[in-house]
């Protein structure tokens, strides 16, 4: 059986946890984009449009497929496999790969009807229907904290109590993955982006006009009062 290439799911790690070994080596396949065409009689080639209404690229999900194997008492695999079904087939995980250890993935796990078992050693295999970005572990201002009943929202890039007085301008680093961030403001005001100005109010804000990509923006918040700005950064 090959060396681990270990993975934690919810939490619990295959092999010191359950004690397999995941035997591929190359568990992650990278989405399909999501590109459109035009065919236009008479014109060599077709338009393309890919990126047309949202101005970037557009990613289906990717698989994440884990060939697992290991050695247990024979009695043992039954209650084992029960379990490990109970925990993860049909659920919602959280994927860390020891060897990617600062992003995680999410999707949905399916145990495959390939499990085979001998005396001791058995195998199966799990897959994933993963969102097509893999996810920062970390904020960018404080360790990072997993709520388990809603993990997908929990990991977060964050610029924390920005103080506004009369007019304040602040940047923000986007990454690979288009995200909208979140404003939350301890009072009305406004901010400017992109030569557009937007009302902010009183709590938390989501403009769906604000999208942040793979570079630097400035901001510029008019009022008085503290903001924060909220998002999740991912990369393919």
């Amino acid at each position: 059986m090959m060396s681990n290439n270990g993975v934690s799911l919810n939490g619990r790690h295959t092999l010191y946890d359950y004690g397999l070994y995941v035997t591929n080596t190359n568990p992650v396949a990278p989405p399909e984009a999501k590109t459109q065409h035009i065919e236009v009689p008479g014109r060599n080639g077709n338009i393309d449009i890919t990126e047309a209404l949202t101005g970037y690229t557009i990613y289906g999900n990717r698989d994440i497929t884990l060939q697992m194997g290991g050695k247990k008492l024979e009695n043992a695999w039954p209650s084992f496999m029960s379990d490990f079904l109970n925990e993860i087939h049909g659920k919602q995980v959280k994927v860390i790969f020891d060897d990617n250890p600062d992003y995680y993935y999410i999707g949905r796990a399916s145990i495959e009807s390939d499990y085979t078992r001998g005396n001791r050693i058995a195998t199966f295999t799990v897959t994933i229907d993963a969102e097509p970005y893999k996810y920062d572990l970390l904020s960018t201002i404080e360790p990072w904290k997993w709520n388990p009943f809603n993990f997908v929202n929990g990991v977060i890039r964050q610029y924390g109590n920005i103080t506004v007085s009369g007019s304040r301008e602040y940047t923000v680093t986007g990454s690979e993955m288009p995200v909208i961030p979140i404003f939350i403001a301890s009072a009305s005001m406004t901010v400017a982006f992109e030569g557009k100005t937007y009302q902010l109010s009183a709590g938390e804000n989501k403009l769906y006009d604000i999208v942040i990509l793979n570079r630097q923006y400035q901001l510029t918040f008019t009022g008085n009062g503290t903001v924060n700005i909220i998002y999740r950064a991912g990369r393919l």
